[in-house]
């Protein structure tokens, strides 16, 4: 998951959001632009709706590319999936472990049974060699 992290850009100091950004900090919604610089040609990028049209430059308003947001996005939901993986298999394995305690007591009957026979079956045979005494 990536996390929050900072950078510097001509002296201000810009914060980073994870993920596809919906709002910047200053409460405003967030819009999507095409980069006309030289440097990145149609790339396209989120900003801050109030940012862009005051055309701020070297703020910390929202800004973050397009691409750089999916691949945060995709990091989070990665690490998501893997956190529902890990709860599947734990949930899995209660289930299981249910299951083997509600099959002892179905079992707990015969052992009485067999047990109860085995008990009964001494009892005659001792009784059957004390009365040919």
């Amino acid at each position: 998951m990536s996390a929050a992290s900072s950078s510097t850009t001509g002296g201000r100091r810009r914060v980073r959001t994870p993920g596809i950004p919906s709002r910047c900090w200053c409460g405003v919604g967030v819009t999507e632009l095409i980069s006309r610089s030289s440097a990145n040609p149609y790339r396209r990028y989120y900003r801050c709706l109030s940012a862009a049209s005051q055309r701020l430059e070297n703020d910390n308003h929202v800004f973050k590319w397009v691409d750089e947001a999916f691949t945060d996005e995709i990091q989070q939901l990665d690490y998501q999936v893997r956190i529902l993986e890990e709860e599947v298999q734990s949930l899995k394995a209660t289930i299981r472990n249910e299951g083997d305690i509600r099959e002892g007591p179905k079992k707990m009957p015969m052992i009485k049974i067999s047990g109860g026979c085995v008990l009964l079956t001494i009892v005659l045979v001792l009784g059957i060699m004390m009365y040919k005494k």
